[in-house]
């Protein structure tokens, strides 16, 4: 770190550009956004690159790097990318160009010969907490800037953007990230910035600012234009002054959003006809899809889906001329990244992390055969590991109680123990021989929601998807309901909600 603070004042003193290289991501674009305002806030000149999603892919691009070198750039500083660059670095060693890699993905065998690596992931790093995002190794970087400048009160300003990139790269909530996200979510109960009072409104989402809000509400919508073909959007609307302006980048993501959900469906309808004319394809230890024509940047959710419904790995890949693009999402206790090395002579590039992984498959593979014979290895791979680590999906409960035991008070004394995410998961209850008030109410079809009895306050449960399955059970009657507790607003009304994750008669 020290080196890294020496070198970037360096080009500070010198009058120099810098170059802010992120990732298209959630946690990349806020890594961005937030270094960029740093640099900016100490007196410095910067640009940054997103790389397009579905044109340049993951990754730095020596065609960036010598465009910069042309430009007069003096240093480039990755965030949320470049520990698996060694050949683009150096490509820009031999421009002239220093780096200084920031990263928190797994390293391969050949580190880049860059400037200084600052990754918590490295064996020889020291630092005491190994489960910071991308963002949050950028935000260490602006902490220690500022340290040097002596600005130390600044710092709190941007814990906000890191909590954002956090919560949405699904990291471990605890140690460090946990106070990150906790004091930004504080923050963004008055937000300063236009475009994140724009984009929280737009989301829906109110003064109390949660990890729901943001892994359900704004995520998706930064991921959405990017997912969809955009991305520098998203650092204009957080560093924009003008209203029209913001206005229409939010009117925008509420869109993409939209076309987003949409082929994402049709692909997922597309794998549903496929399980039943081919259910041998998704009988083995993982899901391996592929399709042509599908669009690259919904794979990733795609795939996140087919881990909700078959509860084991899955790998989606889009043919596209002579190559397949592809993204995994993982189970909790199978290290995905470790799985597809196991494989890697079916691949041209991949990398990620222990549950999300990005591939490229060589040409060779990229038939509806290959893929064939790329879900028979990993399910050979697979397999073994599933039966040693007795892999099975279970629900497990911290606690029974009777429902009439939630309060505001109590509720408040659980929220304590909050931020939840992953590593500090949401406690999960069970409340036995429940009898609801009245019928159920259906959504759009879909869900299911009843109001319980209570001691006082208002106690409701929803269950999100669950209205099929409502159907199939005995009708009337007293119910097993396991699930989470949260605070619901609605019109001005506060009620105790209960979320169900599954229930019997």
């Amino acid at each position: 770190m020290a080196q890294a603070v020496r070198r970037i004042r360096s080009s500070l003193e010198r009058g120099k550009e810098i170059l802010v290289y992120g990732d298209y991501d959630v946690d990349g674009i806020t890594a961005t956004v937030l270094l960029r305002r740093a640099l900016e806030m100490l007196g410095a000149r910067v640009r940054h690159h997103i790389p397009h999603r579905l044109e340049d892919g993951y990754g730095l691009k020596p065609a960036v790097l010598e465009q910069a070198s042309a430009d007069g750039v003096d240093l480039v500083v990755t965030v949320d990318c470049g520990i698996r660059d060694a050949e683009a670095v150096r490509r820009a060693a031999e421009l002239g160009l220093d780096v200084i890699v920031t990263d928190h993905h797994l390293p391969g065998e050949d580190l880049p010969p860059a400037f200084v690596v600052l990754n918590p992931q490295l064996t020889t790093s020291g630092y005491p907490d190994r489960h910071l995002a991308g963002v949050g190794v950028a935000f260490k970087l602006a902490q220690a800037l500022f340290q040097s400048a002596g600005k130390d009160g600044v710092v709190h300003h941007f814990l906000k953007m890191a909590a954002i990139g956090t919560i949405a790269d699904m990291v471990p909530l605890v140690g460090e990230n946990r106070v990150i996200v906790k004091l930004g979510l504080e923050g963004l109960a008055k937000p300063y910035n236009l475009g994140l009072q724009a984009l929280l409104n737009g989301s829906g989402v109110g003064e109390e600012v949660d990890p729901t809000d943001i892994g359900f509400r704004i995520a998706p919508r930064i991921n959405a234009f990017t997912r969809m073909g955009g991305g520098q959007e998203i650092v204009e609307l957080f560093t924009a002054r003008d209203p029209v302006v913001v206005e229409a980048i939010v009117v925008e993501m509420d869109r993409r959003n939209r076309e987003r959900r949409a082929e994402e469906e049709r692909i997922l309808q597309e794998i549903r006809e496929r399980e039943a004319t081919h259910p041998e394809q998704f009988s083995g230890a993982v899901v391996v899809v592929a399709g042509r024509g599908w669009h690259r940047g919904v794979l990733g959710n795609v795939a996140a889906r087919l881990v909700q419904r078959f509860h084991k790995p899955a790998l989606v890949v889009s043919l596209e001329g002579e190559t397949g693009q592809g993204s995994a999402r993982g189970v909790p206790g199978l290290h995905l990244l470790e799985i597809l090395e196991s494989a890697s002579g079916f691949f041209e590039r991949f990398g990620g992390h222990a549950q999300a992984v990005g591939c490229t498959v060589k040409p060779e593979w990229s038939t509806l055969e290959g893929i064939d014979l790329i879900r028979r290895r990993l399910d050979e791979v697979v397999r073994p590991l599933a039966e040693e680590k007795g892999l099975e999906l279970e629900l497990a409960l911290d606690a029974q109680v009777d429902v009439a035991f939630w309060t505001f008070d109590r509720l408040a004394d659980l929220e304590q123990l909050g931020p939840f995410g992953v590593g500090n998961p949401v406690p999960v209850f069970a409340s036995l021989g429940v009898e609801p008030l009245g019928s159920p109410r259906f959504i759009n079809g879909k869900h299911v929601k009843w109001v319980l009895p209570s001691a006082g306050d208002r106690i409701e449960a929803i269950w999100w998807g669950g209205a099929e399955r409502c159907h199939q059970l005995a009708t009337g009657g007293a119910l097993d309901l396991a699930y989470t507790v949260s605070r619901n607003r609605f019109q001005g009304q506060d009620s105790i909600l209960l979320t169900i994750r599954d229930l019997r008669s």
